[in-house]
């Protein structure tokens, strides 16, 4: 089951190469979906099924991260350079290619690429809006998933820049302020492992004692915890992974372990 959703950029200027480049088993690279600048979501790979999208790549201990991830690709060419022609101020990719100028950039310096100026395309409301709501609709379907990352966040290698200071990254961190609408602190968002402190800790189908018992966990054990769900009597429930599936246990038994 997935527990984090990776943003990309392509590196590329259409939905068409890319697909195309990310479907070719020769390359040995692949993603779930592509998102082309107009919002149309191609889908290349399962949700269920790995997807060799981030290459070397570790987060807060998760290493690995195609066998734990859902890889959504933006059509995006990624970092500019300007440079001088005959005809005036223009822009090249990173391949050396010229770019439309017409087109919005922030620019931004980033250390991964470099000394110097560097400009980056901003990603269209129609493009970004689609990604919400293919992200949404991730979280929904699993509630394994926990954070939304950039391939920038995971990589080890220590160059890849993607999706780049551009995207608005803080708009998808949001999409998990929680599932039942409570807004969660930066410190929740943290809470991703507890130690049960109760001598046999039942884990339940729901977010209450009413829900039937699905298991236990011994004390001392480490929980991965996935939501934190009030209740209407003001307690406060874990969800977390119990044995490939969602189970729930009252939160006074778990010692946040960050």
């Amino acid at each position: 089951m997935p527990s984090l959703v990776v943003m990309h950029y392509t590196a590329g200027h259409d939905a068409e190469s890319a697909i195309q480049t990310l479907s070719d088993p020769k390359n040995k690279a692949s993603a779930h979906v592509v998102i082309d600048t107009n919002g149309a979501i191609t889908q290349l790979v399962p949700f269920n099924r790995a997807a060799w999208h981030a290459g070397p790549s570790e987060y807060q201990g998760l290493k690995g991260i195609n066998n734990h991830s859902i890889g959504i690709e933006l059509v995006n060419p990624g970092y500019l350079r300007e440079v001088q022609f005959n005809s005036g101020r223009e822009f090249q990719d990173w391949a050396g290619n010229r770019v439309d100028t017409n087109r919005p950039v922030l620019e931004a310096a980033h250390p991964r690429v470099g000394s110097g100026k560097f400009f980056w395309p901003i990603y269209p409301e129609k493009q970004i809006q689609s990604a919400e709501r293919l992200v949404k609709a991730l979280i929904a379907q699993y509630p394994t998933i926990y954070d939304v990352v950039s391939h920038e966040e995971i990589d080890t290698r220590g160059w890849k820049t993607d999706p780049g200071p551009a995207f608005p990254m803080e708009r998808f961190k949001t999409l998990f302020d929680d599932r039942s609408g409570k807004k969660l602190s930066f410190y929740d968002r943290l809470f991703r492992f507890g130690q049960v402190t109760a001598s046999n800790l039942n884990v339940r189908g729901g977010p209450g004692v009413g829900y039937d018992v699905i298991g236990s966990v011994s004390k001392g054990k480490l929980v991965r915890v996935t939501g934190i769900v009030p209740t209407t009597v003001g307690e406060e429930w874990l969800e977390i992974e119990h044995n490939d599936e969602v189970g729930y246990v009252a939160s006074r038994f778990v010692k946040r372990q960050l």
